[in-house]
């Protein structure tokens, strides 16, 4: 009887220490997340805080920094929807947060990279409409591209979601070609 209960309890000692090892893993990749995003936001917020109520010609005909108040969402839809956005936001960022905490293990550096674009952009954008009411946007292509003005945050959300989305495909592309292995023999997906 005694030699049954001792497997058992090397059995869950090593559980427990499974257990550890995972969560130091989710931690590190946190921390990581974190101090990403930390970066972005300061790097989003100083630029906004920059070129406030400044006209700038950068390159004539092509780029200058002109600042508006994006009171609306992406393209200026639903102006005057502060409230609906804030909350949005908040559940997106939020479902991008419990993603990562959920699937530390299985995330290598690239999906953590974009995820914590999309994250940076997010939650600097949030900063503008709680504190401000609206979104600064500064960034002014109207010369070549007839397009809205933009911020630093917005460049981030963009680049995170084409880079999940080529990494998706890419995963993709691999499964259909039989070259995605359950157990990597390699280390280049680790953190």
């Amino acid at each position: 009887m005694e030699k049954e209960e001792k497997p058992m309890g090397a059995l869950e000692k090593k559980l427990k220490e499974n257990e550890e090892i995972e969560k130091k893993h989710r931690r590190k990749i946190l921390k990581i997340v974190l101090i990403i995003v930390l970066i972005l936001v300061v790097i989003d917020q100083v630029t906004k805080f920059a070129f406030v109520n400044k006209t700038i010609e950068v390159i004539p005909n092509v780029l200058k920094f002109n600042t508006v108040q994006n009171r609306g969402g992406a393209f200026g839809v639903g102006q005057n929807s502060t409230f609906s956005f804030i909350v949005a936001n908040i559940i997106v960022l939020g479902i991008i947060f419990k993603f990562i905490h959920m699937q530390a293990k299985q995330l290598n550096k690239r999906t953590i990279l974009a995820l914590s674009l999309v994250l940076g952009g997010g939650i600097s954008n949030l900063i503008d409409r709680l504190f401000k009411g609206y979104v600064v946007d500064f960034i002014d292509i109207n010369a070549i591209f007839k397009f809205p003005n933009f911020n630093l945050a917005d460049v981030y959300i963009v680049v995170g979601f084409v880079l999940l989305a080529l990494f998706f495909a890419m995963y993709a592309n691999d499964v259909r070609m039989g070259k995605n292995k359950e157990v990597k023999d390699d280390k280049s997906g680790e953190v």
